[in-house]
């Protein structure tokens, strides 16, 4: 994992804490649109739900830590007719800046930690457990924009670039090379007042 990221993490917090005013938790969810960087095939389509805490620092911007359950991986093909799917599953832990260019529009930037919960190999009816080939824990640099319809309501689009190699040694059975996390995602968020 990339030496910067847990400095950036820690100023993160640091200034989260020194600077917010003004409080909302709430919750979130929607569609994930993913794929792991060298593996051949189609993306996987999956979910993400989860918390978040909004913190207010100024008229413009806000700070927004999350915890969110994610569904990650890809499909790939094992024959000419067949595909299987590596399905991923974390806890993501996305620490947000939120900039408000205008009232109801904001853009957002922030680094995030994940912990792998499983990673399996599935097939058909067949299931195999392959957490022994991932690492467990992630990093990724995320950056994304969204719609404050309402008081209570959001929209979002965000898309989490991962910057560190989820596989373990390079493992022969995954090619011999390096494989990152990629994830698209598209959300509601409820603000809870």
């Amino acid at each position: 994992m990339n030496k910067y990221f847990f400095p950036l993490v820690l100023f993160c917090l640091l200034a989260y804490s020194s600077q917010a005013q003004k409080m909302t938790p709430g919750i979130k969810g929607g569609l994930n649109i993913t794929d792991v960087t060298g593996f051949n095939g189609d993306n996987r389509l999956s979910g993400h739900v989860g918390l978040f805490l909004n913190s207010r620092i100024n008229a413009r911007w806000s700070f927004q830590p999350e915890i969110l359950y994610s569904g990650q991986g890809q499909q790939f093909p094992v024959s000419l007719r067949d595909d299987a799917t590596l399905a991923l599953s974390y806890i993501q832990v996305p620490l947000m800046f939120q900039f408000y260019p205008v009232r109801q529009f904001y853009v957002e930037f922030g680094p995030q930690i994940g912990f792998l919960l499983s990673a399996n190999s599935k097939n058909n009816d067949d299931k195999a457990e392959i957490d022994e080939w991932f690492k467990k824990v992630d990093g990724a640099i995320c950056f994304g924009a969204g719609i404050q319809a309402t008081s209570m309501l959001g929209f979002y689009a965000r898309y989490n670039a991962g910057i560190a190699d989820i596989s373990k040694n390079n493992n022969a059975l995954l090619g011999n090379r390096d494989h990152y996390n990629r994830v698209g995602e598209l959300g509601i968020a409820i603000k809870l007042k």
